[in-house]
Order: structure tokens, then C-alpha cells, then sequence
């Protein structure tokens, strides 16, 4: 099967938080999180460019409802 990974898809995972104070931070709280969103589209959307050879540029980005096949038809 092939398609887009979902989150019920992902793999167990542990999370072990270390808590360091930021100086500069509110309440010594660091920010995170936004940073790993940056390049997601820009994989995502060139992993689907290798999927189909389609380029998308907008989101949300979709698979076609028919795959192409390496020869042009449609399967």
C-alpha cells in the first residue's frame, strides 16, 4: 500500500523531557515545536513528486484518484 504516512501509522515512540531553563524565555519555558514544521510540506511534496512525477504547490496537497503508471497509462 502505498500513500501518505498517517499518524496512527507512526511507530511507538518514548519521549523523555529534559527541563533546562531558558534565561531569556517566559517563566524559563523554551519554545518548540514550529521548527520541525518548516521543511515537512517541502518533503512531503517532493516525496510525492517521486511517487508520481505530479508537482504540487499547494495545499493541502492530494493523490490522484488513478496512479499513473511509468508508461503514461493510468492504472
Amino acid at each position: 500500500k502505498c500513500g501518505i504516512l498517517r499518524a496512527k501509522e507512526m511507530p511507538e515512540m518514548e519521549v523523555i523531557g529534559v527541563e533546562v531553563p531558558d534565561p531569556y524565555g517566559p517563566y524559563g519555558a523554551k519554545g518548540v515545536g514550529e521548527i520541525g514544521l518548516v521543511p515537512t510540506a517541502g518533503a512531503v511534496a517532493n516525496a510525492l513528486y517521486q511517487y508520481d512525477g505530479v508537482r504540487r504547490t499547494q495545499l493541502p496537497m492530494r493523490l490522484p484518484k488513478r496512479r499513473p503508471s511509468k508508461n503514461g497509462a493510468t492504472v
